[in-house]
C-alpha cells in the first residue's frame, strides 16, 4: 500500500481576492506562508519518503516551507489552465455567469480556451501511476484542481460531491501498490482537507 499525501499550496494574493489563477505563476502571500508552516507539523509525522511538487512557485514555496525544498518538480501536477477566466474573480463570475461558474465548480463546464476536467485527469493520471510505485509515503504538493483530479482518478469522487480543499491543506489516500488493477480492494480515503489552522471558506483555484 502506498500512502499519498496530497497538499494544496498555501494562499496567494489572488486566492485572497478570490481571483482564478489557473497556471499563472503567483507566489504565496504572507498568510499562505503561515498556512504552509502550520501544516508542516501535520505532515511531518507521516515521514514522506518521496516528495514531488508542481513546478509553479506557489507549490514549490509550500514544499520548501513544509521542509522539502529540494524536492523534484513535475509539470504534470500544475493547476488546470483556466483559459479566458484567468484573473476573473468568483464574484465577477457569479454576477455575470453564475450558472456557468457553478457548472465549472462541479466539473461539468470548461471555460473558453481552458483545460476540461477530463483533460486535467488525463494529464495527472500518469503522474499518479508513477508515484504509486515510488517509495512511500509520497508527498505531492500541488493545487486544488489536481487534488480533485486525483480523487476522481482513484476514488471515482467528482467535484460535485466535494467541498473544495482549503489552501495549505492535506488530503490522504491509501493506494494499493498494484493499482490500477489491484488484486484485492482499492484506494481508500484516509483524511480530507486537514489544515494546521482554522479553515474557513476555501479560496478559488
Amino acid at each position: 500500500m502506498t500512502r499519498l499525501l496530497l497538499v494544496r499550496h498555501g494562499e496567494t494574493p489572488w486566492n485572497k481576492d478570490r481571483r482564478l489563477q489557473g497556471q499563472e505563476d503567483i507566489p504565496l502571500s504572507a498568510r499562505g506562508m503561515e498556512q504552509a508552516r502550520a501544516l508542516a507539523p501535520v505532515v511531518r509525522p507521516y515521514a514522506p519518503a518521496t516528495v514531488i511538487a508542481s513546478d509553479l512557485q506557489r507549490a514549490r514555496q509550500t514544499a520548501e516551507l513544509l521542509g522539502y525544498g529540494d524536492c523534484r518538480a513535475d509539470v504534470r501536477l500544475r493547476e488546470a489552465d483556466l483559459g479566458v477566466w484567468v484573473g476573473l474573480s468568483a464574484e465577477e463570475l457569479m454576477a455575470t455567469k453564475a450558472a456557468d461558474y457553478l457548472a465549472w465548480r462541479s466539473g461539468t463546464l470548461t471555460p473558453q480556451g481552458a483545460e476540461s476536467f477530463e483533460m486535467l485527469i488525463e494529464r495527472v493520471r500518469p503522474a499518479i501511476q508513477d508515484l504509486v510505485s515510488a517509495p512511500g509515503p509520497v508527498l505531492v504538493v500541488s493545487h486544488g484542481g489536481v487534488v480533485r483530479a486525483v480523487l476522481a482518478i482513484l476514488l471515482d469522487i467528482y467535484p460535485d460531491k466535494l467541498v473544495p480543499v482549503s489552501p495549505g491543506s492535506l488530503t490522504v489516500v491509501d493506494v494499493p501498490k498494484d493499482w490500477p488493477e489491484p488484486a484485492t480492494g482499492g484506494p481508500k480515503l484516509h483524511s480530507y482537507n486537514v489544515t494546521g489552522y482554522a479553515a474557513l471558506e476555501p479560496a478559488p483555484d
